[in-house]
Order: structure tokens, then sequence, then C-alpha cells
């Protein structure tokens, strides 16, 4: 093969290679309602009155529970999310989405009142955490707040049509869960702040993730 032939297939073999685009993860189009502008506020116990933020530099670490709703998160961040100096960030869950289906586990409630149909559905809430920039222990509690109302919510993706239920008293608590959901998506729910039901609601036009003191 003469030096021309050489360099002609040289520029097609790197044609081919800038065709090639690695395989995404993302949701593509993305979904709207999965794009979560939010950020970072300090609460007394209260959930109400706010206290002033550590003058330290801070980050998010956003992984997932998955197959409950409750305990400690036994799967990692599926795409990490920036925080800004000012305490505000975006979080935006079509990116790598697709990867949260290899995170996902048979769905068993640590909570025992509570069931889902069909059995096969299968959850993860997100669960969040407020760090130091360059520490590992949590700067307190972390839950989302609707801003307003100041209702407790969590973020959970359920990966098909489903149905959670349950009721229970509990220390002198009436609580119920009747969460139905048509398509595989995210879901906010909003907890009773007493006795009540656990609601899923529309996307909440403004949220706060609410750092509360750990104690």
């Amino acid at each position: 093969m003469n030096v021309r032939g050489s360099f002609g297939i040289a520029l097609l073999a790197a044609a081919a290679l800038a065709g090639c685009k690695p395989r995404s993860f993302d949701v593509e189009p993305p979904i709207p309602a999965w794009i979560v502008k939010s950020h970072v506020g300090f609460y007394e116990a209260d959930g109400k009155t706010t206290r002033p933020a550590p003058k330290e530099k801070l980050r998010l670490w956003m992984p997932y529970v998955v197959g409950d709703l409750y305990g400690s998160p036994n799967a990692g961040e599926i795409h990490p999310v920036a925080l800004a100096p000012d305490l505000g960030f975006t979080l935006d869950l079509n990116l790598n989405h697709l990867r949260l289906g290899k995170a996902l586990v048979p769905t068993e409630f640590s909570q025992k009142w509570l069931s889902i149909e069909p059995k096969e559905a299968r959850v993860a809430r997100v669960s969040p955490f407020v760090l130091p920039e360059d520490g590992i222990v949590p700067l307190g509690v972390t839950e989302w707040l609707e801003e307003g109302s100041g209702s407790r919510l969590m973020l959970v993706y359920i990966d098909r049509k489903a149905r959670i239920r349950g009721e229970i008293v509990y220390d002198g608590r009436d609580l119920r869960f009747d969460i139905s959901v048509p398509e595989a998506g995210y879901v906010w729910i909003r907890q009773p702040e007493h006795s009540g039901a656990f609601m899923a609601i529309p996307k909440p036009e403004n949220v706060v993730l609410a750092v509360f003191p750990a104690d």
C-alpha cells in the first residue's frame, strides 16, 4: 500500500472515531420536573426558626437509600451536585439516571406496616447530606422542606406504576401511607407533622434542603 492510501485510511479511521460518542446515561430529552433548583438552609428543630450557616466551605453528597424509604444510604450518588458559594444548587435527576437502575434492589421495607404493589416495584429515596468541603461528618440532619408551608418532604423514585400503602398508630400518632404513581418516575411525598397521611404532591415551586441540629 502506498503512502497516499495509508493516509486516506487514517483519515477515515479518525473520522469514524470522531463520530463515535460515549454512551450517555442521561435521560434524553430531559424531564423538566426532574430538575430541582434549591438552596441549603440551616434551621432549628422546629423547622421554622433559621440559624446562621457555618462560615466554612461546604459540599453536598446525594446518595440513595434503595429498597426502602428509611435507613442509611446503601447506594452512592448517581451524579455529583455542585454547591455554589451562596449555598444554591441545581439537582438534575436526568443526569446519569440510567445508572440508577443497576443500583436498585428488591423492595423490603424496614417499617413492616408498609407494603408496595406490585411486589416487583423498586424504590429509591434521595438522601442528601451537607458536609464540610474537606470533611466526612455531616453538619446535621438533612431534610427537604417546602418553603411557605414548612412541610417536610421525601423525594422518592419508583421504577414502575405502583402503590405504597400502610397504616400504624405510633407514639400517639395515627400515620397512613397511600401513595400511587401512574408510571416510573420521581415523586415528592409530604410528611405529616403529627397524625395524618403521607401524601404525594406535585413538584413544589420552592424547596429548601434544610439542615437541623443533630441532637
